[in-house]
């Protein structure tokens, strides 16, 4: 029998971009296969759903959309995967209309598996490797170059759910990089749990600076953006490469706060102080002129009274993020903070969620009004839906939405943009000549 298929699948990804990354894998691998992607709200033979367990509406989210992959349609095989899925796999497997659950383990063989629950096959295909090509209207490629986690945070279900950090070997992830590159993909984002740690545990031992200086040296991409990193694990020689690669290394940095008060991140057991994340921002921003640096920020952990809350609100509006992800706390199996006394009754959880918001935006809108008038290079995605004319949308290396008006189409361009006026999700932009 043979292994390619004329069938359809659709994937769909909750949460971080790990687990995007994680999702394109298995895209590439359907291609491989001969599989058509389609997208998830249309009939497919099977849906993928990526889930996510960071906090219990990821959990309801991640059910939600089982439940309307068999809506979609009733005789196909749902696939349960990601986080969720590893951390509570009995659970998951009881939801009606759930066909398979992949665990962490198995997410590897994830495009195997399906493709033999399909055809019935006693054995598993290897999938063949997918030309690497852009798909789905993306310009921008996830690579991930590790995963795991090993710091056991009072709060965080991640480790549990994908177990010891682990690091891609520094060849593959080069070569990875250049993989997306040469596949037509303008800009690359490196994303890990834990990114300041890449390398540690390989032998020999290598950094995230040795890698970034090797992905810039060694391959053709143009734009390079990290994701998230932790504050304890940023590496201040990394600094030194914005200096040197001017336009390919993208001034932003997703810094992780959780809460801007001392008490607080000593009971989440974060490994630095209000102080020391200030002083990392102090180091940054004279670095890198016109970085974007963007957070998470939690309200309502156990114990966190209302001068505590006032204390975080406080920094939180001192450091002038460019945008805030702001979450309620919300207690995870097997975490330490599930069971600590003082659990923060929800109503109040809500109104510092409103109020840390209100925050979050009017700090996001004035990073964005000082950008007004001047000109950065946009990376054009997608044509904006249900516009009046039409319109484009993409990214500025520093992390702000630009949307353009143009008859012409300019996804997976990247263009020279002049921002002229501020929008509800961004700003506005004219293509400069």
């Amino acid at each position: 029998m043979s292994h390619r298929s004329n069938r359809t699948v659709a994937l769909t990804s909750l949460g971080c971009k790990v687990n995007q990354a994680d999702a394109d894998e298995w895209v590439r691998g359907f291609l491989g296969l001969g599989y058509q992607v389609v997208p998830f709200d249309e009939v497919a033979d099977a849906y993928v759903v990526n889930t996510c367990s960071v906090t219990h509406v990821a959990d309801r989210k991640s059910r939600q959309l089982l439940r309307q992959a068999r809506r979609h349609n009733p005789a196909a095989l749902v696939v349960a995967a990601g986080c969720y899925a590893s951390v509570a796999p009995e659970e998951v497997a009881r939801l009606a209309g759930v066909d398979l659950v992949v665990g962490r383990e198995d997410k590897p063989r994830l495009v195997g598996l399906v493709h033999g629950a399909l055809e019935g096959a006693a054995e598993q295909p290897r999938e063949a490797a997918a030309e690497l090509r852009l798909f789905g209207g993306r310009t921008r490629a996830f690579v991930k170059i590790a995963d795991g986690c090993d710091k056991l945070c009072a709060f965080c279900i991640v480790p549990y759910a994908r177990g010891r950090a682990r690091s891609l070997p520094f060849a593959d992830a080069v070569a990875k990089v250049r993989g997306m590159a040469e596949a037509g993909y303008r800009e690359v984002v490196l994303t890990a749990v834990h990114m300041g740690t890449y390398g540690r545990d390989l032998s020999p031992a290598v950094s995230l600076r040795d890698l970034v200086e090797a992905v810039l040296g060694e391959t053709p991409v143009e734009r390079l953006r990290l994701s998230s990193m932790e504050p304890e694990d940023f590496d201040p020689d990394l600094l030194a490469l914005w200096g040197r690669h001017p336009g390919r290394l993208c001034r932003h940095f997703h810094l992780a706060l959780d809460s801007g008060c001392d008490a607080t991140l000593r009971r989440m057991r974060r490994r630095y102080t209000p102080a020391e994340f200030a002083g990392l921002v102090d180091a940054i921003r004279p670095a890198v002129p016109g970085v974007a640096i963007t957070t998470d920020v939690m309200v309502g952990f156990p114990g966190e009274t209302d001068v505590e809350f006032a204390e975080s609100y406080a920094f939180v509006e001192a450091m002038g993020f460019s945008q805030t992800h702001v979450f309620k706390y919300s207690p995870r199996r097997r975490t330490v903070a599930a069971k600590l006394p003082g659990q923060v009754p929800e109503e109040a959880k809500r109104e510092r969620a409103e109020a840390m918001l209100a925050l979050a935006a009017e700090s996001a809108r004035r990073y964005r009004a000082g950008l007004v008038g001047s000109t950065l290079d946009v990376l054009y995605e997608t044509r904006v839906e249900g516009a009046e004319r039409p319109t484009w949308e993409g990214l500025t290396d520093n992390y702000v939405r630009v949307f353009v008006p143009s008859p012409a189409p300019l996804a997976n361009q990247l263009l020279p943009t002049r921002l002229v006026g501020e929008h509800p999700e961004g700003l506005v932009g004219s293509v400069a000549a």
